[in-house]
């Protein structure tokens, strides 16, 4: 409810021309704008948990709509820098996505590679070495998608 009522206030705010003043205005030139990202569905992560995962289609028209507003995107470290000292250009914005895994890579990149924008990238050095899902996350996703299948497992609950 709360997420419909927000994307409606935005909406209305973009139909009454409200987004375009202060997207031109003194206060938004001397603001950085980080939009963080987590991860990109490669099958259905998405349908899920929306507030993780995204479909690449949605990050397709983030993407074009920050070109079409003439965003500057800049890398992280040079926009926090720029920040502080004064110097951001007009509309600055800053990517990040969290994790860097496959999706990452299989999703993600080449939507930013065709725009030619710079993205900060986490990855976490445990996961580096340790290949494997994040188990708390694995096991929700397992469940949503297992949701009313029985489980067969005879080695851990014995024969049927």
């Amino acid at each position: 409810m709360l997420r419909k009522l927000k994307l409606a206030t935005l909406r209305a705010a973009d139909n009454l021309g409200v987004s375009r003043l202060v997207l031109e205005s003194a206060w938004r030139g001397q603001r950085l704008l980080i939009l963080c990202y987590h991860g990109i569905s490669l099958e259905d992560e998405h349908l899920w948990d929306s507030s993780m995962y995204m479909t690449a289609d949605l990050l397709r028209q983030r993407m074009a709509a920050i070109h079409s507003s003439g965003c500057t995107v800049l890398r992280l470290g040079e926009a926090v820098e720029r920040l502080y000292n004064g110097t951001l250009p007009p509309r600055s914005v800053a990517l990040t996505f969290d994790d860097g895994l496959f999706d990452f890579y299989k999703r993600a990149y080449p939507i930013l590679w065709k725009y030619g924008f710079p993205v900060t990238v986490y990855l976490t050095t445990y996961y580096s070495d340790f290949n494997r899902p994040v188990f708390d996350v694995m096991c929700s996703y397992l469940l949503w998608k297992g949701a009313g299948r029985p489980i067969e497992w005879p080695e851990v609950l014995g024969a049927n």
